[in-house]
């Protein structure tokens, strides 16, 4: 990846990781109204905020500090696919939005990143790689926690997750996000 792919990609990232902390952390909190989450699902939302809150200071560390590449201004939504996604799970029933978390957005983020780690090179590309790796690990242990601990009732995927995953097909498919990885079919 050239520096400005580069940029882009860490600015998505952090973009990503800022809203799964917002939105993790909103679920936590409000999860005491009409349809509170399980102590373990919650337990487990709360770690993962503050990991994703982590991961955002990170990739926002990453970011090129030129005026020329304007770093900041790279920390936005990678795609309207991701934007989407991101707000049905903040607007969604506390079930509906840990599902989609799970069945959508923490998958979605670990091929990204897998994606994004071949596409580095160890001499140029170093502190990504090293970020990508820290980061890797902890969507691959929240992962496993979640999978451990949902379903809580047994909650079908909704038609809005389905049709919210057709928008990252199109990503794939037009390389629009990650930047310029080639996605196997």
């Amino acid at each position: 990846m050239d520096i400005e792919q580069l940029a882009d990609a860490c600015g998505g990232l952090a973009w990503i990781s800022e809203r799964l902390f917002e939105v993790e952390g909103h679920l936590v909190a409000g999860s005491n109204d009409d349809e509170p989450l399980d102590a373990r699902i919650r337990a487990l939302l709360a770690r993962s905020s503050r990991r994703h809150g982590q991961h955002a200071q990170w990739w926002r560390a990453a970011l090129p500090d030129s005026p020329v590449l304007a770093g900041l201004d790279r920390v936005r939504p990678p795609t309207q696919a991701w934007e989407r996604l991101l707000e049905h799970i903040e607007l969604a029933a506390p079930a509906e939005a840990v599902t989609a978390l799970y069945e959508l957005a923490v998958p979605e983020l670990m091929s990204a990143l897998g994606h994004l780690r071949t596409q580095c090179s160890p001499v140029s590309d170093g502190s990504f790689i090293r970020i990508a790796r820290m980061v890797a690990a902890d969507l691959d242990e929240e992962w496993s926690e979640a999978q451990e601990a949902w379903p809580i009732p047994q909650v079908p995927s909704s038609t809005v997750t389905e049709e919210l995953s057709f928008g990252f097909v199109d990503d794939y498919e037009e390389k629009r996000w990650p930047p310029l990885v080639t996605h196997p079919r």
